[in-house]
């Protein structure tokens, strides 16, 4: 059994047992506590909260969150960021620096379910139609969707799944996460509930200018700002190679398995690779692995000095696959990343 740690939301007046090691996104998601979150990276301080006791349970702070804070005006001492810490020990959280209220918001927006599309048991596509104006973003970013509460409203934010050419009309790929209340409340969303989201936020974007080849590095719903990104690239005239790792658990997780062959055939320069990490033998004849064993076998050192890559997924293996592509010669520079869960 999995060692618990007890965390306390002051403001919320919520208490919560977490697993050892899991990410405090999660916690709070699960405990329905109103930390805004936003970039989900540590990029924009939106989830900065006071820790008042409990320090030494998150870890030694890295360069990057202290810098986040400091040029948001908040003393690295006294607060972290929430989307970077995971819980290993007991812990009491104070006031968010950045009130949902109060975080600023590219846009609002009321939008209306136009259709929901179960690929898996736990994933599905939701369709949005736009019912006050257009939103103009960029293949990648994302909206944040205000989930209502009990007490108040909470803040998720979702990756955009389909191209921007359509500015009245958005998609999100969401796996309900067991325990998750915002995510298990958009999964049950059907045709015509609607919804108040902000934004579009976020900075994971394509290079602006570049003409490398691309390489998009995705597991589980960390495809869908992938999607939006392929759909978008594949609709210009250009014919750049293109080449898609795509990790899944096992074969009941798959999910746009159709759409991503129909792209291969109408695109020959898009290469798109499914390897699962624990099929069963019996039902899956496929590659088995990891996205990580891809890199390792499929990306040349010549190939990886002119390329750009993606990735979105998992904090573990965004970590690894940015270690073994720099090892291959991919320059820092080269490499854009979400942390999607």
């Amino acid at each position: 059994m999995s060692t618990m740690h007890r965390v306390t939301f002051q403001q919320d007046g919520i208490t919560y047992d977490a697993e050892e090691g899991q990410w405090l996104y999660d916690v709070c998601e699960a405990a329905g506590a109103s930390v805004p979150f936003a970039c989900k990276a540590g990029a924009c301080g939106t989830c900065a909260t006071q820790v008042v006791q409990g320090e030494e349970s998150l870890g030694p702070q890295r360069a990057r969150e202290i810098r986040t804070l400091e040029s948001n005006g908040l003393d690295p001492t006294q607060y972290r960021l929430l989307c970077l810490a995971d819980v290993h020990g007991t812990l009491t959280l104070g006031a968010s620096a950045k009130t949902p209220q109060a975080t600023a918001a590219l846009g609002l927006y009321k939008v209306r379910v136009e259709a929901y599309r179960p690929h898996t048991l736990t994933v599905c596509e939701q369709r949005f139609a736009v019912e006050s104006g257009e939103i103009t973003f960029s293949p990648g970013q994302y909206m944040i969707f205000h989930v209502p509460g009990i007490d108040q409203v909470i803040r998720r934010s979702y990756s955009i799944s389909s191209p921007p050419s359509d500015k009245t009309h958005f998609e999100i790929c969401v796996r309900a996460v067991s325990g998750g209340f915002c995510s298990n409340f958009i999964h049950r969303l059907r045709p015509g509930d609607c919804m108040q989201v902000e934004g579009p936020y976020g900075d994971f974007r394509l290079h602006d200018g570049s003409q490398r080849d691309l390489l998009m590095i995705a597991t589980g719903t960390g495809i869908a700002p992938i999607k939006s990104m392929l759909l978008s690239l594949l609709g210009q005239a250009g014919r750049r190679r293109i080449r898609l790792f795509f990790g899944l658990r096992n074969v009941s997780d798959l999910f746009y398995t159709k759409m991503l062959s129909d792209m291969r055939e109408r695109h020959p320069w898009f290469e798109p690779t499914i390897i699962l990490s624990q099929p069963d033998p019996a039902r899956w004849l496929g590659l088995r692995g990891r996205v990580t064993d891809l890199i390792r076998e499929q990306v040349s050192l010549d190939e990886a000095s002119h390329t750009d890559a993606y990735l979105c997924g998992g904090r573990p293996m965004i970590e690894d696959a940015k270690r073994l592509l720099i090892q291959k010669g991919m320059s820092v520079e080269q490499i854009r990343h979400e942390n999607f869960f």
